[in-house]
């Protein structure tokens, strides 16, 4: 591996990564700061699924237990900062205004294709296996084409969005400091829409989380093109001041008892908005965190499976602690999920259904 890309050396696993994955590394620590993100994210994603976002879901841990404050100090950064990573990488490659047909044929097999089979496994799965938290019905499978499987709308919402780039980054006011401003302000305007007007409109092909998600993914594309404005020393500084201020009323309002702020609200988008520009700001740097990140789409799609496998099996092994439960959950979902991508992507079939890659894949990382 070309240790002078970053000159520094990464310590990896003591095993032989396949030569495409050993070049998507060496591809990754040229933006070393963005995968340390990356993988910070993916960690905080796989941590929130494993607790549950109720009683009702993962560990079932109760509302006023140390966990479930846990899950909601960390609600408003979690998919924002993901989000936010997937603009920036955008940004860094975007679609050219002729390659629009094939930038979206690309995506719809790296996005849509592992989300219908992985997202069907995940079904027949719940279906099958004992001590699920759910046990969906055979007959609501066909809904899933059009009203995606739990995690897995994540996907289908950012699919929209990159067909919504894609023209609007076509357009020369959007390449403007100007232009990418008012178009963040529309995307605001539609969230604002879609979360108080469409309530009652079924969330078909989870429009209603693109437009959540919308705002974030600008936020990245800002943050490579515009730098200079929004990484500036003045503006990391406003928004120091309003993260404090969010995460003072956020806490506020858990411990206060007040009533909870939805994510798509004021609180939750400044909150999630000023932590992931402060974070882009710090400019991290974690051999650790690189070598998840570099995985991170691997583990979102198959971490759903190790965190409630794992959940039933330390129970039935008479582990009650939650806190070794969670930890030893999210870390047995990550090293799965890291070692099922290296065993699938030896097979052209499994990984072209599974993670949407080419089943002779061209040199270079594919990025969701």
């Amino acid at each position: 591996m070309n240790e002078k890309a970053t000159g520094r050396k990464l310590i990896l696993p003591a095993f032989t990564l396949p030569i495409d994955l050993r070049f998507s590394i060496d591809v990754a620590r040229k933006n070393e700061h963005v995968e340390t993100l990356r993988g910070l994210a993916i960690i905080l994603v796989v941590l929130g699924h494993m607790i549950g976002q109720d009683s009702t879901g993962g560990m079932r841990v109760s509302d006023d237990s140390f966990l479930r404050y846990l899950y909601y100090s960390l609600e408003y950064m979690r998919l924002p900062l993901f989000t936010v990573i997937s603009g920036w990488v955008y940004a860094n490659k975007p679609a050219a205004m002729g390659d629009r047909t094939q930038f979206l044929s690309g995506k719809f097999r790296r996005l849509l294709i592992p989300m219908f089979v992985v997202g069907t496994l995940l079904f027949l799965f719940r279906m099958i296996i004992p001590g699920t938290n759910t046990t969906p019905s055979i007959y609501d499978l066909p809904r899933n084409l059009v009203l995606p499987y739990d995690v897995y709308w994540y996907l289908f919402s950012l699919f929209l969005i990159f067909i919504v780039i894609t023209f609007v980054d076509a357009q020369p006011f959007f390449q403007r400091t100007s232009g990418w401003l008012n178009t963040m302000l529309v995307a605001l305007l539609m969230l604002y829409v879609s979360e108080n007007f469409l309530d009652p409109v079924p969330n078909l092909l989870s429009f209603k989380g693109a437009a959540y998600l919308f705002p974030y993914f600008l936020l990245g594309i800002g943050i490579y093109r515009f730098p200079q404005q929004l990484l500036h020393r003045r503006a990391t500084m406003v928004a120091l001041i309003l993260l404090v201020t969010g995460i003072v009323i956020q806490q506020t309002i858990w411990f206060g008892d007040f009533p909870h702020q939805e994510k798509h609200g004021l609180l939750g988008m400044t909150v999630g908005f000023t932590a992931s520009l402060l974070l882009f700001s710090l400019r991290l740097n974690s051999g650790f965190l690189i070598f998840i990140g570099s995985f991170a789409y691997t583990i979102f799609l198959f971490h759903v499976f190790f965190t409630g496998g794992s959940r039933i099996v330390l129970m039935r092994l008479g582990i009650e602690n939650q806190v070794v439960i969670l930890l030893s959950g999210v870390a047995m979902a990550i090293f799965f999920s890291i070692a099922l991508d290296l065993f699938v992507r030896r097979f052209p079939l499994l990984r072209f259904c599974l993670l949407g890659v080419r089943k002779s894949p061209k040199k270079g990382a594919e990025k969701p």
